[in-house]
This record gives structure tokens, C-alpha cells and sequence, in this order.
């Protein structure tokens, strides 16, 4: 018959020596399992005694042991719940080196709420104190908790700007930002838009449109989120003026400006003469020209265009040259005998760039009597000859017959 095999080994506990009075007993994996063994001292008595002994239990308390997890990373403003464990715990404490609170520091789970000298600091060590049974010392492990600034933006005030000018993002803000990005509702431009105080150009599209949205959006380090903010920039369109081409009218007359203007807020005539529009703020103002101004030949009329602001005025001028009146006095009425000519020395004239002499000769017959007959005749009638030719040079003589 083959011997028995050995059974599984018992793990008991042992002692240091044999036979002492005082070993050192070292309790096995059942002894921790089952929390106490009783250990039994035995002392053999010289013959005919008997042996003599005693026995003591021996309580096992378990260690303790803490782990208050890995290190982990907030965003300023949030709470942070612990993912520790701790066993054969007889109480847990949880404290930290910084000015934050938890919530319950005598669970597992706790919840810490960072205080702000914590959130200034950037982190904070979470210490798990976890009390054993006695004699076992007590079990501590940390970790540590960063807390991260989240990114806070601001896009600036709303602004408006002219059409035919770009605006710098001078108004905006950002802190704890680790990357930046200007974004537009339009279609325009940045010349960096990932610098904080971009510069925009407005597309024609902007322009029409009048507004155009600006975002900033910046990025926070994790587990921030991003933040945003957003600002108006209004396009005002810049004002034109067209006083019209130069023009010449006589004196006495009046003058209706042929004039154009776009994206006008008011229009405004002025001149350097003295004389008056009837109405000054509208295009096709009318202008009389003063005395002063006839006398001067010409005036200057200014047509000013106010624009929108920020945009400046447009400005433009014509113009107006005021010719003088020709005026003319033949003299007074005059008779000479048909034997002699005259000499037209009382005609005067003034303001004529030429001169046209006219003439007509009347044959006055005034004895009807003295006619042979037949011929009818009239007192009333005139045998007219007329002609006329310009002389440049002024009244001359001319012989009549």
C-alpha cells in the first residue's frame, strides 16, 4: 500500500524557539484570518508530578491601509469628490494643507471645495488618515489636487467705425487663456486672429450689411471649458459730395445748383460771397448772388456733406461766375439836313463784349398835295429801307440821304 500523501499545508503561526519561556510568536495566514489564536504554555513536572498549563488568547487586529488616490487636475470653481479607499479602517479622516473644506471628512468619497487662497496657489495635498484597530498604527497616503484658472474673455465695449477704416481690439481682455481666436460674422478680415488685440478690416459684404459681429473664444487649460465673449462693430457709411461743375450766369439771375450727395446725415451750402441760398440744406439749392458777389464776378459755393460718425465730412466746391448786363444808350433823338451826316457821339455803352449798329432810313413825305396823280398816298405811310452790321469799334458816322 503506497504511504498517504501530505495534505495541503497548514499555515499556522510559529514561534521563534523551543522551549523558551519567552519565544516570539509570529501568528500565520489562518491566525489573521480567524483574528485570534489561543497560545498554550505547557511545563513538564519532575516524577511523579504531572505537567502543568495555561493558556492566553491572542487578538490579531488587521492593519489598516489608505489610498487617497491619483493625483487629479479641477477647473477654479468646481468641487473635487475623492476616489480613495481605505480597509480595516477604524475611522478615516481626510485634511489638507491648504484653507479648502470637505464636505465630510470621515468618508471615503469626500467632497473638497477649494478655498481661494487654494485656487491662487494652483494646488492643494489631500491627506487620508485612516485609524487602525490598536496596537496597528494608523495608515496615510495623498494626493495632490491642481486647480486650474479658468479663461475668462472680453471682447471690449461695441464700437462703430467708418467704412473706409479698420479697428484695433485695443477693448478687449483675457486672462488664464492658453490659446486665443477672433472669429467674425462676416467676411472681413484679421491680420492675426490669434492675438489678442487683432486688427479687423470690413469686407463690401460688412459694409452693406452695416454690423458685423466680433467673437473672442479662448482656450482654458483642462478640465476648463473655453470661454467666450462677443462685441458689436457698426460700419457707418462714408458720406460723398458733388457741388457740381462750374457754371456761369448772368447778372440778376439765380442759380440752381446741380449737385449730388450719398449717405448724407444733413447737407450744408455755404459761400465765400455774400449771397443766399433759399434753402441751404438740400441738394439743388438755389443761390442769388449779393451785389458784392456781382461785382466780384464770381463766387465760390461750398456743398458740405456730414457724415455718420466716426466718418469725416466730404467737402467739394464749384464755381459761379456772375457775368454783368450789357447795357446800351443810343443818345437823344437828332435832325440834320439831308445835305449833311451825323456824328453819333451821345451813344454809350457799358458791359458789351461787341457792338451791332442798327440803322433804318425814313423818307417822311408831308405835302400829300404835291404828288402827281394817280399815286395814292398816305400821311401815315413810310418807305423803309433797313440794314444792320456788328462794328466792334463803337458809334461811327453814317451818311444818310
Amino acid at each position: 500500500m503506497p504511504p498517504a500523501l501530505p495534505g495541503p499545508p497548514v499555515e499556522t503561526g510559529t514561534f521563534s524557539m523551543q522551549p523558551v519561556l519567552n519565544p516570539i510568536y509570529t501568528p500565520g495566514a489562518n491566525d489573521l484570518t480567524a483574528g485570534t489564536v489561543t497560545l498554550t504554555l505547557t511545563a513538564q513536572s519532575a516524577a511523579p508530578c504531572v505537567e502543568a498549563s495555561d493558556a492566553m488568547v491572542l487578538t490579531i487586529s488587521e492593519q489598516a491601509t489608505a489610498n487617497a488616490g491619483t493625483d487629479a487636475t479641477i477647473c477654479e470653481g468646481s468641487t473635487y469628490t475623492m476616489i480613495a479607499t481605505a480597509t480595516n479602517a477604524a475611522s478615516i479622516t481626510w485634511s489638507s494643507n491648504g484653507t479648502g473644506t470637505f464636505a465630510d471628512a470621515t468618508i471615503e468619497d469626500a467632497v473638497y471645495t477649494p478655498s481661494a487662497a487654494d485656487r491662487l496657489n494652483g494646488s492643494v495635498t489631500l491627506t487620508m488618515t485612516v485609524t487602525s484597530a490598536s496596537p496597528c498604527i494608523n495608515a496615510v497616503d495623498q494626493m495632490v489636487l491642481s486647480i486650474n484658472p479658468q479663461a475668462t474673455v472680453s471682447a471690449g465695449a461695441d464700437a462703430t467705425i467708418c467704412e473706409t477704416g479698420t479697428y484695433t481690439l485695443n477693448a478687449a481682455t483675457a486672462t488664464n487663456a492658453t490659446s486665443l481666436l477672433w472669429t467674425s460674422t462676416g467676411t472681413g478680415t484679421f491680420d492675426d486672429a490669434t492675438i489678442l488685440n487683432a486688427e479687423y478690416s470690413p469686407s463690401a459684404a460688412d459694409i452693406a450689411a452695416g454690423t458685423v459681429t466680433l467673437t473672442l473664444t479662448a482656450q482654458s487649460a483642462a478640465p476648463c471649458v473655453e470661454a467666450s465673449d462677443a462685441m458689436v462693430l457698426t460700419i457707418s457709411e462714408q458720406a460723398t459730395a458733388n457741388a457740381g461743375i462750374d457754371a456761369t450766369i448772368c447778372e440778376g439771375s439765380t442759380y440752381t445748383m446741380i449737385a449730388t450727395a450719398t449717405n448724407a446725415a444733413s447737407i450744408t451750402w455755404s459761400s465765400n460771397g455774400t449771397g443766399t441760398f433759399a434753402d441751404a440744406t438740400i441738394e439743388d439749392a438755389v443761390y442769388t448772388p449779393s451785389a458784392a458777389d456781382i461785382l466780384n464776378g464770381s463766387v465760390t459755393l461750398t456743398m458740405t456733406v456730414t457724415s455718420a460718425s466716426p466718418c469725416i465730412n466730404a467737402i467739394d466746391q464749384m464755381v459761379l461766375s456772375i457775368n454783368p448786363q450789357a447795357t446800351v444808350n443810343a443818345g437823344a433823338d437828332a435832325t440834320i439836313c439831308e445835305t449833311g451826316t451825323y456824328t453819333l457821339s451821345g451813344a454809350t455803352q457799358s458791359n458789351a463784349t461787341s457792338l451791332t449798329l442798327d440803322y433804318q432810313w425814313n423818307r417822311h413825305i408831308h405835302d400829300a398835295q404835291s404828288l402827281p396823280h394817280p399815286t395814292p398816298y398816305s400821311p401815315a405811310d413810310d418807305l423803309d429801307r433797313r440794314n444792320s452790321h456788328p462794328d466792334p469799334d463803337g458809334p461811327v458816322s453814317r451818311s444818310m440821304c
